[in-house]
């Protein structure tokens, strides 16, 4: 790219933005993935400002620098039309909330971060413990069984679609054969998987209902992690 075309592609990212963001304000199911993102925002500045105020204090780092960044991300991306970079800050953002509930009260809390952290990544190097491992034995005993097994379910479908080039291509044939089941017709691809920034059509609106519904499942998750780091209720209001 050229001197003269990047203040061209900025004005195009900045429209598109603007066009997305009236997109996502004027269609419910849009509207719904949009405001999920903000409510995750907010509610993790409310534990990340107590924890760094009165404690544990090795939260507020992860939540600060992984978790509060990557919610960040999401809103640019969800704004430019980025469906899968939403997808991927998505299962950032998970693992390290399952590692801020494991670090934040537990065998761990001996250590400042990132110590513990780094503890915790050790142990499961040392005995080879996977994802959903780390969900069954070492999330603290507040993670209900059917939070650890959603927490499992979501880390399984991002990882499956979104994150590695094959999973995003697996997500693209699932979608073409959806749509030639449903009218008959072949499909061109979701522009998503094209170009970006993209601005929102009304084709797009399936794909934002599918991610508002893992956005909300995300939400659910992090809220039981992190019970125990939330502001009582007269702190947040």
């Amino acid at each position: 790219m050229d001197d003269e075309s990047k203040p061209t592609f900025s004005k195009l990212v900045c429209q598109t933005a603007r066009e997305n963001e009236k997109f996502l304000l004027e269609n419910d199911d849009a509207k719904r993935a949009y405001d999920l993102i903000f409510k995750l925002w907010n509610y993790c500045f409310e534990v990340q400002y107590k924890c760094m105020t009165e404690g544990p204090y090795s939260i507020w780092p992860m939540m600060l620098h992984v978790i509060g960044s990557k919610i960040y991300s999401m809103i640019n991306a969800i704004l430019l039309g980025d469906i899968p970079t939403v997808y991927m800050c998505m299962r950032v953002i998970l693992e390290g909330a399952v590692d801020t509930a494991i670090i934040g009260v537990g065998r761990f809390l001996e250590e400042p971060f990132p110590k513990d952290l780094e503890r915790l990544k050790k142990l499961e190097r040392k005995k080879n413990i996977s994802f959903n491992e780390k969900c069954e034995l070492l999330l603290p005993s507040w993670v209900d069984d059917s939070t650890r097994e959603n927490c499992k379910k979501l880390w399984r479908t991002l990882s499956e679609y979104w994150l590695h080039s094959h999973g995003i291509i697996r997500k693209l044939q699932e979608t073409f054969e959806s749509e030639f089941k449903r009218t008959g017709r072949a499909a061109p691809p979701p522009m998503w998987a094209m170009a970006i920034p993209y601005t929102y059509q009304a084709q797009d609106i399936r794909d934002l209902k599918e991610l508002a519904d893992n956005l909300q499942e995300l939400l659910h998750i992090i809220k039981v992690l992190f019970r125990p780091f939330e502001p009582k209720d007269d702190e947040s209001t």
